[in-house]
């Protein structure tokens, strides 16, 4: 169980780090705590979000070549 909670902890602190990219305390990544720990619907919220850090990252590639 302790494990499970910590991988939602660390994957909702490291999406919010890579989103704002500056440090952050737990009251600003609790709700996506919380969406990652109610599976489907948190997936469902919290996809859209990874897919736009992705397509930046891509873009951003793309822009160096």
């Amino acid at each position: 169980m302790f494990c499970l909670a910590y991988g939602f902890y660390f994957v909702s602190k490291s999406l919010m780090l890579a989103e704002r990219g500056d440090s952050i305390s737990f009251r600003n990544y609790a709700g996506l705590f919380v969406l990652i720990w109610f599976f489907p619907i948190g997936v469902w919220v919290v996809q859209p979000r990874v897919n736009l850090l992705y397509a930046d990252k891509k873009n951003a590639s793309e822009r160096n070549l």
